[in-house]
């Protein structure tokens, strides 16, 4: 396997660490981004794919790692930079589509101003 393909093997695989930190990161102290009486309908399938995908990266880069000593690895690397890649897919298409609904907790952001 070339440098470049070991180069976006390991882009991959950080980004999928990067992402499944944030994702765990964002359900234990949110950024913000929507207005306090809004609260996210279902924490639990984040925090779950917050895990996967922190272990999915970190397993990758382990892979790859031992694959420059362990040429008996290599491989395997193609066809889990597609899996990779396909995670990440599954990803996308869970905060685009299903993340973002959201309940009214029935608490107003702002207070009464007396108009």
């Amino acid at each position: 396997m070339d440098l470049l393909h070991y180069v976006f093997f390991y882009l991959v695989a950080a980004l999928l660490l990067f992402q499944g930190t944030h994702a765990l990161g964002e359900q234990r102290e949110p950024m913000g981004v929507v207005p306090a009486e809004l609260v996210p309908a279902r924490r639990e399938p984040a925090r779950r794919f917050g895990w996967l995908l922190v272990l999915a990266g970190a397993l990758a880069i382990l892979v790859g790692l031992l694959s420059h000593g362990w040429t008996a690895l290599q491989p395997f690397l193609r066809p889990l930079v597609w899996r990779l890649l396909g995670l990440m897919g599954l990803y996308g298409i869970y905060v685009i589509f299903l993340a973002h609904k959201v309940d009214f907790a029935g608490r107003p952001s702002v207070g009464a101003h007396g108009h």
